[in-house]
């Protein structure tokens, strides 16, 4: 299956709730959440959304391409809070649970490089990203639902 197919569950705007944390030991911060799940230049998915951080509208975008067996799958993703003027670069592959998962890393003030999970469901319309500290386990930053169809 490519990625187009694999997002046809979702295609269109929706809405919903953002959740996010800094810290594995912070509360979530909920904050009012838009996606758009299209398709682009015939073989790409794309999902652009919105949310807030205190009070000030923020937004990111991912581009997926290939299919999704696993280890096939391209993402590029930028978010105007998360990623600043950087892109990253993410692969990875669906799993038995149909959920995809990405895989990328940023570069940290010092020391290697950190990891960055994004899964992505769209049966649930839940995308969840995860930060990878080098030496801790992964935690929950993000947590999108989509659920309503807007």
């Amino acid at each position: 299956m490519d990625i187009v197919e694999y997002l046809t569950p979702q295609l269109g705007s929706r809405q919903g709730t953002n959740r996010l944390r800094i810290m594995p030991t912070d509360e979530c911060q909920e904050s009012a959440a838009t996606a758009t799940v299209s398709v682009t230049a015939a073989h790409f998915g794309t999902i652009a959304y919105t949310w807030s951080d205190a009070d000030k509208a923020q937004d990111g975008l991912l581009l997926l391409g290939g299919a999704t067996a696993d280890g096939e799958s391209k993402a590029v993703w930028v978010d105007s809070w998360h990623t600043g003027p950087a892109w990253m670069d993410l692969s990875g592959g669906v799993g038995e649970d149909g959920v995809l998962r990405l895989n990328g890393s940023y570069s940290a003030p010092t020391g290697p490089d950190w990891g960055w999970r994004i899964h992505i469901s769209p049966a649930e319309g839940r995308i969840t990203m995860h930060n990878v500290v080098p030496g801790h386990d992964a935690y929950q930053v993000v947590e999108l639902l989509t659920l309503v169809q807007g």
